[in-house]
């Protein structure tokens, strides 16, 4: 019996709408940490399921754990935001620098906001560094919103 490839047959079915069976495919294979990740993308935009974003969060972390950088954002977001879970600056820091140290821009601001606020265990200096970078990776208005909100070019 051939061995069906459940994320790309969810994702088939995700895009064409059809959000049910795309979380029934994902189910399937709840070690793959890509349907982990979709299965959070479900919960968060109630697609196919009601939006619970407890739930999604459950299945963000899962993904982040399996490596998967938008999981590692998207937790690291719902973690720095109380998005269905306790608000926790540490937990979100750690997985925001996950992120952030693979090249993902938006993880590198929420991150550079978290140590700006004096939160996540970063300093001021780690913020500037983090907002300065994604700025020069060509994120301009959020970069500049918390570079000039937290007064960074003091540093």
């Amino acid at each position: 019996m051939e061995k069906i490839d459940c994320y790309n047959a969810g994702m088939n079915a995700y895009a064409q709408k059809r959000y049910e069976e795309a979380r029934d495919w994902f189910l399937k294979n709840d070690e793959d940490p890509r349907c982990l990740y979709a299965l959070g993308v479900l919960y968060a935009n109630g697609q196919g399921v009601e939006k619970d974003f407890k739930e999604a969060a459950f299945w963000y972390e899962r993904a982040a754990e399996g490596g998967i950088v938008p999981a590692q954002r998207a937790f690291g977001f719902a973690c720095a935001n109380a998005l269905g879970i306790p608000q926790d600056f540490e937990k979100a820091a750690k997985y925001l620098k996950m992120a952030s140290d693979k090249g993902d821009i938006a993880a590198r601001i929420t991150l550079g906001e978290i140590y700006a606020k004096g939160e996540g265990g970063g300093t001021r200096a780690e913020a500037a560094d983090l907002i300065k970078s994604a700025i020069d990776q060509g994120a301009k208005e959020e970069a500049h919103d918390v570079w000039n909100s937290y007064e960074l070019w003091k540093v």
